[in-house]
């Protein structure tokens, strides 16, 4: 498969976290060993976020595509917690109904 620079480099956060298919991780591996410029890219991405720092630009990567791909990353962070609250709320919400429930059972059985 042959992978431009621009898709390689959107795709950044999600091999980072290792959420691409085997296929795409294959092609962006190849691509990595044919583009130096990707390389270090993918390099400073994996540093940078590794310590939990905002993307770091490289000389060679246009700020427009950095800009860009820093609104997709704080997307993608945006909806990860949005995830983590609501599917802490529903536990908490089902925690509360349980305990309820056997409080009401234990109620009705010393009646």
């Amino acid at each position: 498969m042959n992978m431009t620079c621009e898709v390689a480099r959107d795709l950044a956060e999600l091999y980072h976290e290792r959420l691409v298919s085997t296929e795409s991780a294959k092609a962006i591996r190849a691509h990595l060993r044919e583009c130096s410029r990707c390389r270090r890219y993918y390099k400073a991405y994996d540093t940078m976020n590794t310590l939990n720092f905002p993307l770091y630009r490289t000389p060679d990567i246009e700020d427009a595509e950095a800009r860009s791909y820093e609104v997709l990353s704080k997307r993608l962070r945006k909806r990860r917690v949005f995830e983590i609250v609501t599917t802490s709320a529903a536990i908490g919400a089902g925690s509360i109904m349980l305990a309820a429930g056997v409080i009401l059972l234990v109620r009705s059985h010393k009646e």
